[in-house]
């Protein structure tokens, strides 16, 4: 599977990740669902498509980028680069494109004979039945941490078919949450979510800089070496300000 990293050269605040979507999609039109995750097979009707997102806003180092897997690639090149502007205007503010960079890579998707650890930085991994199940368990810490090893195998698995595996590779895969550091509250378009920053294992690994899980597409749920993990946690951080909904993708420059 073909992967595709556009980095933009201006600094962006996570939390202007979702304007930052927004006007990459005016460049370019609501043609592209890909970029901006609607359904344009009925026209004239406005639904969200139920396909995994294959396109990733994000920040890496503090600057914008977006990464592409699979017609996600694709579609960055053939569709965004021809449209990029020399500014681009970002929540009412110019930022100069000039010496955008592009890489290309490719993955095999698999699943591992042996599990392997990695970082989930910002992960929000329950949705709202998960969510009611989790607080029914306050304080009974092993069976809160099933519901997690749940979530991030179905996450796992969604992402396995996405990236082309057979329903029998799939099944086999299995993730486990070793350690969870950090939880945090999000408010994200009037709906309560919780991004966890955990250390995990699996039999099936995505690349790092690629994400999992609820609104992985805004920069949430970032996959992390474990090394990188554990510099971004030990990296000092201003305590987001109350009610804030910004996006993840801060440790981006940690991931090695």
């Amino acid at each position: 599977m073909n992967l595709t990293t556009l980095q933009f050269p201006f600094h962006l605040h996570p939390g202007l990740i979702p304007n930052f979507r927004a006007a990459i999609v005016e460049q370019i039109g609501l043609g592209h669902e890909l970029f901006h995750g609607h359904d344009n097979s009925e026209q004239g009707v406005t639904k969200y498509s139920n396909a995994y997102p294959l396109i990733r806003f994000a920040i890496f180092r503090g600057k914008a980028q977006i990464i592409g897997m699979g017609a996600g690639a694709r579609a960055i090149i053939k569709h965004l680069l021809p449209a990029i502007p020399d500014t681009l205007i970002i929540a009412g503010q110019p930022c100069d494109t000039v010496g955008w960079k592009l890489k290309t890579s490719s993955w095999e998707p698999q699943v591992l004979s042996e599990y392997q650890s990695f970082g989930l930085y910002q992960w929000v991994g329950l949705n709202k039945e998960n969510y009611t199940a989790w607080k029914e368990h306050d304080g009974k810490e092993s069976a809160r941490r099933l519901i997690l090893d749940r979530c991030l195998t179905g996450h796992l698995r969604a992402l396995a078919q996405a990236a082309g595996l057979k329903k029998e590779q799939r099944s086999r895969i299995v993730a486990r949450v070793l350690r969870q550091d950090r939880s945090k509250k999000i408010n994200w378009h009037g709906t309560k979510l919780i991004g966890f920053d955990v250390v995990a294992e699996a039999n099936f690994v995505p690349p790092y800089g690629l994400g999992l899980g609820r609104c992985h597409s805004f920069g949430f749920g970032e996959v992390c070496s474990e090394r990188g993990y554990m510099a971004l946690n030990r990296k000092k951080r201003k305590p987001a300000a109350t009610g804030e909904t910004g996006t993840a993708g801060n440790g981006a420059d940690l991931l090695a």
